[in-house]
């Protein structure tokens, strides 16, 4: 099997430093992952990979093989050492229930989406509005989230940056407490006279990368929170 699009949550650790970020492909023999800096080529790296299904993630062995490609999102390509029958049945059945839902999903789903859920997305989105800062390389402008994943935020704005800008960001989840700061990667974008020629909201989309384990228990908390007040 190939490598295929997906998007959800990883977590990996080398030596002292864990990330939390997300994927950008996966197959049975490796996953590729979305990193602003890339550990150097041939670091072993304990890798937990979030799987539908699987809350608590399973755990692996990887090794860094390559980087991204020049011009695309940064990366990088780590290979499973060592991957058990009941892992690799794991991830196999990951990616074909992701491609049973991209075969279902209408035509040029992925190319419009911006409140719906991407079929190369793991996880779904849940309508959510709290607000949200964002910054480039200026000062942080307020706007609102209009929903939240596992793996990104899609925020309100009239102004979306380009797809492939870094982004800062601030998010009051809901449930309360602290805004959780966070990194993330614009992956699509919908400008004001897209949004009005497809009767939905302008913004952005914006995929987690280079977080900590705290974030990510923010992230599953807000969520949580979300479903039980329904």
């Amino acid at each position: 099997m190939e490598r295929v699009p997906i998007v959800f949550p990883i977590r990996f650790a080398s030596r002292n430093v864990a990330v939390q970020t997300t994927t950008r492909e996966l197959s049975p023999r490796g996953v590729l992952v979305r990193c602003l800096e890339p550990p150097p080529i041939d670091t072993l790296l304990s890798v937990k990979l979030y799987l539908p299904g699987s809350r608590d993630g399973i755990q692996l062995e990887a090794v860094v093989r390559e980087m991204a490609r020049p011009g695309s999102e940064p990366g990088f390509w780590a290979e499973f050492s060592a991957l058990r029958d009941a892992e690799r049945a794991q991830i196999v059945d990951a990616l074909e229930r992701r491609e049973r839902a991209a075969e279902s999903a209408p035509a040029g789903a992925v190319a419009v989406q911006t409140q719906g859920d991407d079929p190369r997305r793991a996880f779904p989105r849940y309508p959510a509005k709290f607000a949200v800062r964002f910054a480039t390389v200026q000062d942080f402008v307020l706007e609102y989230a209009a929903n939240i994943s596992a793996g990104g935020v899609f925020v309100h704005t009239e102004d979306p940056p380009p797809l492939k800008t870094v982004v800062r960001i601030e998010m009051e989840l809901p449930g309360g407490g602290a805004p959780v700061p966070a990194r993330g990667v614009i992956v699509h974008r919908v400008t004001p006279q897209e949004a009005q020629a497809r009767r939905t909201m302008a913004g952005m989309g914006v995929q987690f990368v280079d977080a900590d384990d705290e974030f990510r228990d923010r992230i599953n908390a807000a969520i949580d929170h979300i479903l039980k007040k329904g």
